[in-house]
């Protein structure tokens, strides 16, 4: 009579982790920053931590970092809101939307507009969707964290 081994039973083995409460798992026991957020559907760029525990600094994981899911227990992993901070006439500002409007950027300028007939505003260093360029009214533009806005007002001449 031929014994079978029992595990060859078991298949493949699995390994398992949490993004934000939600179970994965992996059939590959070291796996890239970037394949957890994949497996989690998070885009590429989201702030991504190891969920450390009783109050120690949650450690930041870059889509290159390596991580071994086959120590014991579960890894945990969280997401925490993305800050962008953009930059109007050099003063930084929180933002918290996908997009700003022309009016939006004019408002946190406080350029002075005595005569003004209304307000070039240039931008760089933005997202792939509108790296740099000029709004006008009516318009608006996606953000990234630092991106830059100059606000002048034009006058009558």
């Amino acid at each position: 009579m031929e014994t079978i081994n029992s595990s060859a039973l078991k298949g493949p083995k699995t390994f398992h982790f949490k993004v934000d409460g939600h179970n994965y798992q992996s059939s590959k026991q070291i796996v890239s920053g970037l394949e957890i957020r994949q497996s989690a559907g998070l885009p590429a760029d989201a702030e991504l931590y190891v969920d450390m525990p009783h109050g120690w600094q949650d450690h930041f994981v870059s889509c290159d970092d390596q991580i071994d899911l086959g120590k014991p227990g579960v890894e945990k992993f969280i997401t925490l809101g993305k800050k962008t901070v953009i930059f109007v006439n050099g003063t930084p500002y929180d933002y918290h939307k996908e997009k700003v409007s022309y009016e939006q950027i004019v408002e946190l300028a406080h350029v002075p507009g005595q005569g003004a007939v209304g307000y070039i505003v240039k931008y760089s260093n933005g997202p792939k969707e509108n790296p740099s360029g000029l709004m006008s009214p009516g318009t608006e533009v996606y953000v990234r964290n630092k991106m830059d806005f100059n606000v002048k007002s034009t006058h009558q001449s």
